[in-house]
């Protein structure tokens, strides 16, 4: 009873857990930075800059600004990191994770809402116009990717008659990847895991040029700190639900040891959206809400269709 009892705070405390998630948080962001760096010409930072960068937010002073609510200023990031990292006990890691149950996906996909909703909030507590603006934009942007994004990872639950994640990758064992066999899907989730990210070419609510940093202006210090943490660690833990999602278990991995092949995978997911952030300029609010409304929501919409068809 004691063993199992240890076993359990080892998965939620260490691997996969909070430890894990925060060590592959600053190690994505370093290779993330290095290769954006590569494509344009630059070196780029050092392995140790991520921890670095964090530790001296941590040791900066906390500014408030004058008119700026201080208890939601300092609610907001701690609801979004906490979000972050319940949400990484329901999604595994090369078959190893720290809870299950039918329906994990939906919980996953609402904790995983909360920290939008907090940037939009962060704004919007805010004295700042800058962060006024980056609030709304964030909303708006928000309504724009999120319906797609969510239309487009149901597709592998329905599929695979499951709302659970374990369950939707012992699925692909025995079929193949989701991917392959809804490579729109796939894409749609990607564009959506981007907008969720706000990472280039989708990050218009903070975009420096024009409105500084959008919500997280007048955020210095720890605070700051909490939220630069909740965004990395966010981008591992979306990388991670699509490898579980679409690139599952697959009979021609089987005799491969499964941390590897799942560190390919998300590897391959991070190329993916660093390239993007490097290849293609920012949009504008308005042309992504055309993005979203009248070409990514009909074909998420279609393929769910199809997807509901094959399944019945």
């Amino acid at each position: 009873m004691e063993t199992r009892y240890m076993s359990t705070w080892f998965r939620i405390l260490i691997f996969p857990g909070f430890a894990f998630l925060f060590i592959a948080a600053l190690a994505f962001e370093w290779i993330d930075r290095r290769m954006i760096a590569r494509f344009q010409g630059r070196i780029g930072p050092p392995w140790y800059q991520p921890l670095a960068d964090l530790i001296k937010l941590l040791a900066k002073e906390d500014i408030v600004p004058e008119g700026t609510n201080k208890f939601a200023a300092a609610a907001l990031p701690i609801l979004s990191l906490t979000a972050v990292l319940t949400a990484s006990l329901y999604v595994p890691v090369g078959g190893i994770k720290g809870a299950s149950f039918e329906g994990d996906l939906i919980i996953v996909l609402f904790l995983l809402s909360l920290p939008a909703l907090a940037y939009f909030l962060a704004g919007w507590v805010s004295s700042s116009i800058y962060s006024l603006l980056g609030g709304h934009r964030s909303l708006l942007q928000y309504f724009s990717y999120e319906v797609p994004f969510l239309m487009a990872v149901a597709c592998p639950a329905i599929l695979s008659d499951s709302w659970s994640i374990t369950r939707i990758v012992s699925f692909q064992a025995q079929t193949a990847w989701h991917a392959l066999m809804q490579p729109l899907a796939f894409v749609l989730a990607l564009v959506g895991l981007i907008g969720k990210l706000k990472r280039d070419p989708l990050d218009i609510p903070k975009a420096k040029s024009e409105v500084v940093a959008g919500p997280l202006t007048d955020y210095s210090g720890r605070k700051l700190a909490l939220w630069h943490l909740t965004m990395t660690m966010q981008t591992v833990l979306g990388i991670f639900l699509l490898v579980n999602l679409f690139f599952g278990e697959s009979r021609f991995f089987n005799p491969m040891p499964a941390l590897p092949i799942f560190g390919l995978k998300a590897a391959a997911i991070l190329v993916a959206l660093s390239t993007a952030s490097a290849l293609y300029a920012r949009l504008r609010i308005d042309q992504l809400m055309d993005l979203g409304w009248r070409i990514l929501a009909p074909l998420a919409l279609l393929q769910m269709l199809v997807t509901l068809w094959i399944a019945n």
